[in-house]
């Protein structure tokens, strides 16, 4: 039962896997840009703090302006 268990595990994405798949992914990442910044806007504005603590989001924002600057799909 515990081989299986790790087994599974190793299946897992790691929350760093994700961002070096969107890093590597163009066209993806700047859909889920798009679909990010339509979806927690309302979040953004009420409260700044909470979309602040999101280490992941954060990272991903950093990387997205490094990569693409204030590209959105719209511009593509």
């Amino acid at each position: 039962f515990e081989n299986k268990i790790k087994e599974e595990k190793k299946k897992l994405f790691s929350e760093n896997d994700i961002l070096n798949y969107l890093r590597d992914n163009k066209q993806v990442r700047i859909k889920l840009k798009n679909v990010l910044k339509h979806e927690i806007n309302f979040t953004k504005k009420t409260n700044q703090k909470i979309v602040a603590s999101w280490k992941y989001y954060q990272e991903f924002e950093k990387m997205c302006k490094e990569l693409d600057g204030d590209i959105y799909e719209k511009d593509l």
